[in-house]
């Protein structure tokens, strides 16, 4: 199996146009995973907006639709896969209506139990919320696969920004135990793994460990969560590789698609291809034989203009061709 490489964007005109535009050798993308944010499925006006613009897009035959969940939830408050709200079931439900009408490979959500609270940082509290999570991810699970995609889950990096420039954490969703975990008890449950995140959480847990200084704003250094957030990765964890490629191959055959983007620090998420503490090429090389797709997704300064994300496209590209 050879991995399909996709771009990422919200369902918008201006992403949409900029993501199907050809790359520079004149090829197209092989899909598009969709961020689909809570004003894309505020109500059914707005998604049915999103679908029309999906169906209008010129893709051709065989092109890869993925869907993303949002990071906030319809009530307002942060999506949480802990708090079995009727908010979160909703976007579950939503997101499924969605996968279904543009006919979507898979639809991914985040482990993810975000607060500002460095109390929650605890082997218990890390212990209670993830066998917490799991009835809300069966429904998740049993509802994706009815819509007719997969589901996966993705794991999360040690400090969450949530598109506020905050700083909020998750005692679940870091550890790639967690993920096989709950893949384990849910049937149908798949992964998959953000390199940027797994990056930032092994380069977090290395500072926890004595392995590096971590100076300067990029390893927050001065920030009053810093210490709190690494105790609980010396002692609230169970340990994991030193390597990006050992952090992805603990999820073996239950991979089902990636997201790719380089990291810093604890803090440097989504960073270009090149750019980073990483080289992503043996991580990308395993993922090109286990997982269906593989989705670019740096942050670019104007995300109508997917500079760097077509910057790594190609260069996956070029490591699943040798």
């Amino acid at each position: 199996m050879t991995a399909r490489l996709c771009l990422k964007a919200r369902p918008t005109p201006a992403q949409l146009a900029d993501r199907l535009r050809p790359l520079p050798d004149g090829s197209m993308p092989e899909g598009l995973e969709l961020y689909l944010d809570v004003g894309d499925i505020a109500d059914q006006a707005a998604m049915e907006a999103a679908v029309r613009r999906l169906e209008a897009a010129p893709v051709p035959e065989g092109f890869a639709w993925l869907i993303e969940g949002p990071v906030g939830s319809l009530d307002g408050a942060f999506f949480d896969v802990t708090r079995s709200a009727e908010a979160d079931a909703l976007v579950v439900e939503r997101l499924a209506w969605m996968a279904q009408r543009i006919g979507a490979k898979a639809v991914n959500i985040h482990v993810i139990a975000p607060s500002d609270d460095l109390d929650r940082l605890t082997s218990a509290c890390h212990d209670t919320l993830l066998r917490r999570c799991v009835p809300f991810l069966q429904h998740f699970t049993d509802t994706i696969i009815a819509a007719g995609a997969v589901p996966t889950v993705e794991n999360m990096p040690p400090v969450l920004r949530m598109r506020e420039g905050g700083y909020f954490f998750t005692p679940i969703g870091m550890a790639a135990a967690d993920l096989l975990w709950l893949a384990q008890e849910i049937p149908g449950l798949a992964i998959l793994p953000d390199t940027s995140h797994a990056g930032l959480y092994l380069n977090a847990r290395a500072l926890a460990e004595g392995r590096g200084t971590g100076l300067g704003e990029a390893w927050g250094d001065g920030h009053v969560w810093r210490e709190p957030l690494l105790r609980f990765l010396r002692h609230g964890l169970p340990s994991e590789p030193d390597s990006l490629l050992g952090y992805v191959r603990q999820f073996g055959g239950r991979c089902a698609n990636a997201q790719v983007s380089n990291a810093a620090g604890i803090l440097g998420e989504g960073l270009p291809y090149a750019e980073g503490d990483f080289n992503l090429a043996p991580a990308i090389a395993w993922l090109g034989e286990h997982a269906r797709h593989i989705v670019t997704e740096t942050l670019e300064a104007n995300q109508d203009d997917a500079r760097w994300m077509r910057d790594a496209y190609q260069r996956m590209r070029a490591v699943l061709a040798r």
